[in-house]
């Protein structure tokens, strides 16, 4: 059975003895769903310990047809071009101390047809970048880490992202607590700039079922600019915020020979605070106006549930169902939002036990799970050794009538007087038949509903490629 969001893969040459320990080391503290280490990179001796390096390179290609009226109008379409390349070192001491540094190189190019105006980027930036400390064998289990971290929950519902953060361990046969606090030392985003504490615990009560909490505290502590002040649209904050997330998951997967495997998922959240909201306007290209400060105190809240049925049955078909719902706000006047909005940490993409993750509330829309209702139904199959395909569709609605969508992909208009947005499906193809190479492609249709008002049973589609390669 292959396993779900990624392998192990063996490496083709045997290992010395003193090697083994250090590869499994390395692989164990750098492993990542979405990323590929190499079985024996690159390794010297350096002080009298190893050294090791490796590159992966990765290229991406996706393509838009925004919402249009039939025939579609010209100008809608967008392309993006992406290609990255991570160069890693990891040096280690033994348990007792190891060091990770990762520097990301890479291009973006994106086409609008809409202005025919080309926009491009290059950049460099830190990676995750860290010292990591673990007991030696017989003491107390205690594991310390300090850096640009990788902070990753299991279905990336509450975060996927590398922070500046310090953040202790304590691990048991059954239980795991990890408590973080976490700064951006060198924000790209204005509403990032302070995130602490960070806390998960983990509860295995019994052989295959654990119980997760969460908890989360955002402080962006960004100055917040007067009524009539100019700023930058790329610099833009629409809402500065002191939030406090808390939360459970409960997962675990039943198995047996005759029915297969039969994995479940329950995720609750709540969210409390205050925040200042901006209302914004464009005066020219680069720069905006603030017409208008509101304070309100927020109380959301929000589950996702599910399960996957994966059958004895050749091609190992799986079924998923699944409902999330985030709260919305019913009265906009009494200073009090009661929509729930996620932790700006997270990518929500499980992946449905195929073999990558992608997005678990639609490849194109791939909206924020606040003021929504998401269904979902999905089908996929194991390919050759490791591989998957998968079918899913989701039904999407708003709680309560509004005029846009937190944080989707696509830009639309909604009219306010309608919670039916309309229906989405993906086709996802992840290929990682090679150890060093995966490749990833995917289509998406998102059909519209009532709430985009004369854009109703319009369609918008779009295409996503992935290859990533390691060295």
């Amino acid at each position: 059975m292959i396993q779900s969001h990624g392998l192990v893969v063996a490496s083709g040459e045997p290992e010395s003895a003193e090697a083994r320990p250090v590869a499994s080391l390395r692989a164990r503290l750098t492993e990542r769903e979405d990323e590929i280490r190499v079985p024996q990179p690159l390794t010297i001796d350096f002080l009298g310990y190893p050294l090791s390096a490796t590159l992966q390179y990765e290229l991406a290609f996706d393509w838009i047809r925004q919402i249009t009226r039939d025939p579609p109008s010209r100008g809608k379409s967008q392309v993006l071009f992406e290609q990255e390349a991570k160069p890693e070192l990891f040096f280690t001491l033994g348990p007792q101390l190891s060091f990770f540094a990762q520097a990301r190189v890479g291009m973006e190019r994106d086409f609008p047809s809409a202005t025919q105006q080309r926009k491009s980027r290059s950049f460099v930036e830190r990676g995750e970048m860290w010292l990591y400390s673990e007991p030696i064998p017989g003491s107390a289990s205690l594991n310390l880490a300090v850096g640009r971290l990788d902070f990753e929950d299991d279905r990336r519902w509450w975060w996927d992202e590398d922070l500046d953060a310090l953040r202790i361990t304590v691990a048991g046969e059954s239980f795991e607590l990890s408590i973080a606090a976490g700064r951006e030392l060198y924000p790209t985003r204005s509403d990032r700039r302070f995130v602490a504490p960070i806390a998960e615990a983990s509860w295995d009560w019994r052989a295959d079922h654990s119980i997760q909490l969460f908890a989360l505290f955002h402080d962006d502590r960004s100055r917040t600019p007067g009524i009539g002040e100019f700023v930058s649209r790329e610099r833009e904050d629409a809402a500065d915020a002191k939030l406090t997330w808390l939360g459970a998951r409960v997962t675990g997967a039943w198995t047996s020979k005759s029915a297969g495997v039969v994995g479940y998922w329950v995720d609750t959240a709540w969210v409390r605070g205050s925040e200042r909201a901006l209302d914004l306007a464009a005066v020219s290209t680069t720069q905006s106006v603030v017409n208008e400060r509101v304070d309100r105190d927020v109380r959301g809240w929000a589950f996702d549930v599910g399960a996957t049925w994966i059958a004895p049955l050749a091609f190992e078909p799986r079924f998923t169902l699944g409902y999330a719902r985030g709260s919305g706000d019913t009265n906009r006047h009494d200073g009090r939002d009661r929509a729930f909005r996620q932790t700006g940490l997270q990518t929500n993409a499980p992946g449905f036990g195929g073999v990558q993750s992608f997005p678990g509330y639609g490849q194109l829309l791939d909206p924020e799970l606040s003021n929504l209702s998401v269904a979902t139904a999905g089908a996929g199959i194991s390919l050759f050794n490791a591989s998957s395909l998968d079918l899913v569709y989701h039904q999407y609605r708003q709680l309560v009538p509004t005029d846009s969508l937190r944080n989707a992909r696509l830009n639309a208009s909604l009219t306010g007087r309608d919670r039916d947005l309309g229906h989405g499906i993906d086709v996802v193809l992840a290929v990682e038949e090679w150890g060093q190479l995966h490749f990833e492609l995917a289509a998406s249709a998102f059909r519209t509903g009532a709430a985009f008002g004369t854009q109703r049973v319009h369609w918008a589609f779009g295409a996503f490629t992935a290859l990533r390669l390691a060295f």
